[in-house]
C-alpha cells in the first residue's frame, strides 16, 4: 500500500484564524450600484468658444490666401487641432464634432443645414465665423452628452 503525502500548508488568513478562535466571520457589505448622470467636469461653453476663436484667428488671419487644395488640408488640420485642444480640457462624458468650412468669396451663395436628434439640456453647439473680402471661414463645434 502506498500513501500519498500532501505538503500543502494552510495559510493564516483572517477567516482561518477567526474560525479557529470560534469567532463568527463578518458578513461582506454589498453596496447597490450608483448611476451617476451628471458629469464630474461639466462642459464650459466659454472655454470652448475661446479655444475655437484663438485657433481660427491664428490660422485664418489677413495673411491667408484661399487655394482650393491647400485650403482643404488646412481646414482638416485646424479641425483636428481644435478637437485635440478641447479633449485636453477633460470635459467628461462629451463627444465632439468639429466642422470647419472655408470658401472663397466670388459672388456665390452657400446654404448649409444640419439636423440632429439631441437632448436640448445637455447637447449644443458653438459657432464662429471669419469673413474678409476674399474668403469666409466658419467653424462649428457640436458637443453631445454621452452617458
Amino acid at each position: 500500500m502506498q500513501r500519498q503525502v500532501s505538503s500543502q500548508r494552510t495559510s493564516l488568513t483572517k477567516s482561518n484564524v477567526a474560525g479557529a478562535l470560534g469567532v463568527p466571520p463578518k458578513a461582506n457589505i454589498q453596496y447597490l450600484p450608483s448611476y451617476r448622470t451628471e458629469p464630474r467636469n461639466p462642459l464650459n461653453k466659454e472655454r470652448l468658444e475661446l479655444t475655437m476663436r484663438t485657433i481660427m484667428n491664428r490660422n485664418y488671419n489677413d495673411d491667408y490666401l484661399f487655394h482650393p487644395r491647400q485650403s482643404c488640408h488646412l481646414a482638416a488640420q485646424v479641425s483636428e487641432e481644435i478637437k485635440n485642444s478641447i479633449k485636453l480640457m477633460n470635459f467628461d462624458r462629451y463627444r465632439y464634432i468639429v466642422l470647419v468650412t472655408v470658401g472663397e468669396l466670388l459672388m456665390q451663395g452657400l446654404c448649409s443645414m444640419v439636423n440632429f436628434l439631441w437632448d436640448a439640456e445637455k447637447d449644443g453647439f458653438v459657432t464662429y465665423s471669419i469673413k474678409t473680402p476674399k474668403f469666409v471661414a466658419v467653424c462649428t463645434i457640436f458637443y453631445l452628452y454621452y452617458d
